[in-house]
């Protein structure tokens, strides 16, 4: 039987982590004392996410509620990342680091554009293309072209998703592995885990700065909160990434 993924609720986050786990199992050996240590497990991704009760909207604990009786013991959320490093940085170059595909409506029916017969595209934001690669020392990298010139365009820890082609909408989503500062002509090598992709791509559209996701299922008990008469609190959750094959598969729903 599969279960329902709801999407996390439109509240103020305070705290938040992103990062994964990866088990291991440790053997020695009984007449040298050598370790041996393997992977005991998949891969998962591990969240904290901070919920004030109050929030801009003053309506986090009511939020907070009704998640907790939607996930009635057995249902999961999608939550997408939070910066892993200063958001302040990720949002001053937000606009040079990546773009949005528009469309063109009308009466609620979509245009297509051509020019001289093909296809034609409109973006707003800053169009960066990428060829994926490994560079001199071995490492996976994203070769990218277009982006603002000498300017620091991608940290250690940040996301950056490549789309397959301009109808891709949903694209790959990896981690940049260390800084990357582009030279006078907008390019610049940035380094990734190459191992996250399914493809390696040419010519792809590239988006710097963008959010991880996941299906994630609350770890222990879930949270409570005492409303004091003066001042703030706040709704700890801790999180553990899910697969769709361990529990019959997803239901994706959005109820707000």
């Amino acid at each position: 039987m599969s279960i329902n993924v709801y999407n996390w609720p439109p509240v103020d986050v305070v705290g938040a982590e992103w990062t994964r786990d990866d088990p291991v199992q440790e053997s020695r050996s009984a007449i040298t004392g050598a370790v041996f240590r393997s992977a005991a497990g998949r891969s998962r991704r591990l969240a904290t996410l901070v919920v004030p009760g109050l929030g801009t909207g003053q309506d986090g604990a009511g939020y907070m509620e009704v998640l907790k009786r939607l996930l009635a013991g057995r249902h999961a959320v999608r939550l997408q990342s939070y910066p892993v490093n200063y958001f302040v940085h990720q949002n001053a170059i937000a606009d040079q680091a990546r773009s949005t595909r528009l469309t063109w409506t009308d009466d609620e029916i979509d245009l297509d554009w051509t020019a001289g017969g093909t296809d034609l595209y409109w973006y707003t934001g800053r169009l960066i293309w990428g060829t994926t690669g490994t560079d001199a020392d071995g490492f996976d990298v994203v070769s990218i072209t277009g982006a603002p010139a000498n300017t620091r365009i991608a940290l250690p820890g940040q996301f950056l998703t490549l789309f397959a082609d301009v109808d891709d909408v949903t694209g790959e989503t990896v981690m940049v592995m260390t800084e990357a500062i582009t030279d006078g002509d907008g390019a610049a090598d940035i380094r990734i885990f190459g191992d996250e992709l399914t493809q390696s791509y040419t010519s792809a559209r590239v988006n710097i700065g963008t959010r991880d996701t996941g299906v994630f299922l609350p770890v222990g008990e879930l949270p409570r909160a005492v409303q004091p008469v003066s001042g703030g609190w706040s709704y700890k959750w801790s999180f553990r990434e899910v697969f769709a094959d361990e529990v019959g598969g997803f239901v994706e729903v959005d109820p707000w």
